[in-house]
């Protein structure tokens, strides 16, 4: 039988093992389009468990596998020892708004000023600028993040620096061979970057980030000795599965557990 759709085009089916589809239905409780699905999919699907049920805990890998992560986490941390502003530059989609609201939801949990920016798209355009970088340090700002941006900010990054404000980029565009002078670049899409983390979108990536330094927090007992109730990540994955879906980045791997988890 001949299927077309509305604008003309021929429907085509894809095969399938009727087998799989019992055998996914009984198993997994899952109705008959699901397991139909499933059954096609199988071939590009390592482990069918994780794959309808990813949990965090089984797929999240150690974060310092990202290059420059420890610099982050360290420098973070001597910021939150000595109790400095710190500034955050966001990118204005989903998945910059996201990751801004991401840092900013954490840093205010753990009792730390911050002061954010997100620029105008019409008059300002994407990523830092010299003079958005001028006017986050003239409100007193010591260190600034930028997220979704900044892997090829050289100017601005630059001026930052020469001015002793130290910049983290964690971001998730392609880089160039050249990197921006920054005090650390945490980006899985940098020229040469190993994690195999490169599916991860900004939000992805500043909460591989926040896993990193809650750890650090409650090793060196931060928690315990300021009295501050550690934070429960966990509960900021709405926000990083917002960004996920809304930057359309592949559902596979540990975007799966981020979109599963934050949709609860």
């Amino acid at each position: 039988m001949n299927f077309t759709s509305v604008s003309g085009k021929n429907w085509i089916f894809k095969k399938f093992n009727a087998t799989d589809v019992s055998e996914y239905s009984e198993k997994y409780l899952l109705n008959e389009i699901v397991a139909r699905l499933l059954a096609i999919r199988k071939k590009n699907i390592d482990n069918i468990d994780f794959f309808l049920n990813p949990t965090i805990k089984n797929l999240l890998p150690n974060p310092l596998r990202l290059k420059d992560m420890k610099n982050a986490v360290e420098r973070t941390y001597s910021s939150i020892i000595n109790n400095e502003l710190i500034g955050i530059f966001g990118d204005y989609d989903v998945d910059g708004a996201t990751s801004t609201a991401l840092l900013a939801r954490y840093f205010l949990s753990i009792k730390q000023k911050i002061k954010t920016y997100i620029p105008d798209r019409k008059k300002e355009g994407y990523g830092p600028t010299v003079e958005s970088f001028k006017n986050l340090i003239k409100s007193g700002v010591k260190i600034i993040f930028t997220v979704d941006c900044g892997t090829s900010s050289f100017e601005a990054v630059n001026k930052a620096q020469e001015q002793n404000i130290d910049v983290i980029i964690l971001d998730h565009h392609q880089s160039d061979i050249k990197l921006p002078d920054a005090c650390a670049l945490v980006n899985p899409n940098r020229y040469d970057e190993t994690s195999e983390l490169n599916y991860l979108c900004a939000a992805g990536v500043c909460f591989v980030y926040l896993v990193a330094l809650n750890k650090k927090l409650r090793e060196s007992d931060w928690f315990k000795n300021n009295k501050v109730i550690e934070p429960n990540i966990l509960n900021f994955l709405d926000l990083v599965s917002l960004g996920t879906v809304c930057d359309v980045v592949p559902l596979v791997g540990l975007n799966r557990a981020f979109v599963k988890q934050g949709l609860k």
